[in-house]
């Protein structure tokens, strides 16, 4: 009866080694897997933080059209038709209310 124990019980160890094995690789997959949807979430989220701020951005804009403030006017016309007094320092560009900007769509 032992000589029928030894080969099984070397069998039984066989098997279980490979069962470890396989559920540690599926374990690093998965971790990748998961690695991988951290970053893209972390992308998504960064780009979707930038889009909210050239939302609100360009809601301030329209807000001061409609409410006919003179300094958004004045800024807008100053933009579309490129002008700077003589001394004055340029403000950097508006966004681009007429042409939204190209995002990547997945």
């Amino acid at each position: 009866m032992s000589l029928a124990r030894g080969p099984l019980f070397v069998v039984h160890g066989v098997f279980a080694t490979v069962v470890v094995l396989g559920l540690w690789m599926h374990l690093q997959q998965r971790e990748q897997d998961v690695e991988r949807l951290r970053v893209t979430a972390q992308q998504e989220h960064s780009e979707t933080v930038a889009l909210e701020a050239e939302i609100a951005q360009q809601q301030a804009l329209i807000d001061g059209l409609r409410a006919k403030d003179p300094y958004v006017v004045e800024l807008i016309a100053r933009d579309k038709l490129n002008y700077v007094g003589a001394g004055e320092i340029s403000p950097p560009p508006l966004p681009s209310i007429d042409k939204p900007k190209a995002t990547s769509t997945k």
